[in-house]
């Protein structure tokens, strides 16, 4: 039996140790949600970054969109991903400790060996002053993604506030191998207490 595991379950759960204080609860209930794979609802911010995402895709692929407040971030952003395959589902299985494991996801774009992740913020300020520089150095997503795409020699997360475009890059050579992350998330949830409701969600069908 294998057990399906995903970039955005691991993230839920890094983020229990990661939230800013006073958020731990809020936390803890978004992984457990995540655990029961349950869809909460949309909240403002997360359907902007799903429209600003569709416009991307669309004026990457000549197709019309409107989202006028955006068109700078999306024209900046669809530039990357031109001619790229967009949307692309993989899975590959891992074994890790004598447990097998089935690695899913959905790249953003993938392009001549490069994938992209499109991010959207909409927190005040923007991109404008900020130092974004690491933000995403202790993702589980780049390292899973590079596993599912072995032959691939770059990742670049493209961060927009819908304005300007942030871009941040990673190398397979310099990052966690997915296999030393699963093994870690798999120890910690054993500890809490959650591993026989993983086991008991997240089979492998």
């Amino acid at each position: 039996m294998a057990f399906l595991i995903t970039q955005s379950l691991v993230s839920a759960w890094a983020y229990l140790f990661d939230c800013a204080e006073g958020q731990e609860d809020v936390a803890r209930a978004e992984f457990e949600r995540t655990l029961h794979r349950e869809t909460g609802e949309r909240t403002e911010a997360m359907q902007a970054g799903i429209d600003f995402e569709n416009a991307v895709y669309a004026d990457a692929a000549g197709l019309p969109y409107s989202a006028p407040m955006w068109e700078n971030g999306i024209k900046k952003v669809s530039d990357f991903i031109q001619g790229a395959q967009v949307q692309v589902k993989l899975s590959r299985p891992i074994e890790v400790d004598g447990e097998e494991y089935l690695v899913y996801g959905v790249l953003d774009a993938l392009r001549a060996g490069i994938i992209y992740d499109v991010k959207f913020t909409s927190a005040k300020g923007g991109l404008g002053g900020r130092d974004f520089y690491g933000k995403y150095l202790d993702s589980p997503q780049h390292p899973f993604y590079f596993y599912l795409v072995p032959e691939a020699r770059a990742f670049c997360y493209l961060l927009s506030d819908g304005e300007d475009v942030y871009v941040e890059p990673y190398f397979p050579n310099e990052c966690r191998s997915a296999e030393s992350i699963i093994r870690t998330f798999i120890h910690s949830i054993a500890e809490m207490g959650y591993l026989n409701l993983y086991r008991e969600k997240w089979v492998a069908k």
